[in-house]
């Protein structure tokens, strides 16, 4: 079966200008990515997809197939994300479908390999996998209600002795292509979870995530 990772950008973002585009250390996010996904070596082909035509010099580089989107597929206000995701699949040739975001600098080949050996060899009880943060923390629901704690028990428990709760980080989602271009959902009705920790799953929203990003490297506490 085809293995194909697709990215996707954009060129403005709410949040962050230009956001793909800001580096860490001398690559662009965009770039980083596709380094690291050109290493992965159960992948058959790698799919960027965007309305930035300055980044095809990037995919000619790297020799990855390159997908101009149209503007309405790039904005959150025109168009919602399933429609995205079901007009970025009609480009792909592929079975299986890594969908990687730049956003999420610290997921390397590894753990893309490892993730892609896990959906394999769980398609039989999972139909799609996403990485998510566990985290254990004293939730509460936006009714101000506890999720996974009793706050009024006679015996305070410390947070690490609570049910963890699942936090998905966008870092990886795998699914055969068949059912995501049906649905445009990045996740079926069966998912596998794969944990990875903080750093590793660490989604760049603001700029203070990516200057955090930034001193992380420079530190060589991460590459």
């Amino acid at each position: 079966m085809k293995l194909a990772a697709v990215i996707v950008s954009r060129k403005d973002s709410v949040r962050i200008q230009y956001k793909s585009r800001k580096k860490i250390k001398n690559q662009s996010l965009v770039e980083r990515k596709i380094s690291q996904l050109k290493k992965v070596k159960s992948l058959n082909k790698i799919y960027l997809g965007t309305n930035d035509l300055s980044l095809k010099k990037l995919s000619k580089k790297y020799k990855i197939n390159f997908v101009k989107r149209e503007n309405k597929y790039c904005d959150e206000k025109k168009t919602s994300a399933n429609q995205m995701v079901k007009n970025m699949l009609k480009f792909v040739d592929a079975d299986i479908i890594l969908w990687a975001h730049p956003t999420n600098p610290f997921i390397d080949h590894k753990i893309y390999e490892k993730a892609i050996k896990l959906f394999k060899r769980s398609t039989k009880k999972f139909d799609s996998l996403f990485s998510a943060t566990l985290i254990k923390n004293h939730f509460w629901s936006h009714k101000k209600k506890p999720i996974n704690h009793n706050p009024f028990s006679k015996k305070h428990i410390v947070s690490s002795k609570l049910p963890a709760i699942f936090a998905q980080n966008g870092g990886i989602f795998i699914r055969f292509k068949k059912d995501m271009i049906k649905d445009g959902r990045f996740v079926g009705n069966k998912p596998y979870i794969f944990s990875v920790n903080e750093i590793e799953g660490w989604d760049l929203d603001h700029p203070w995530q990516l200057e955090t990003a930034r001193t992380l490297v420079k530190f060589k506490y991460v590459k």
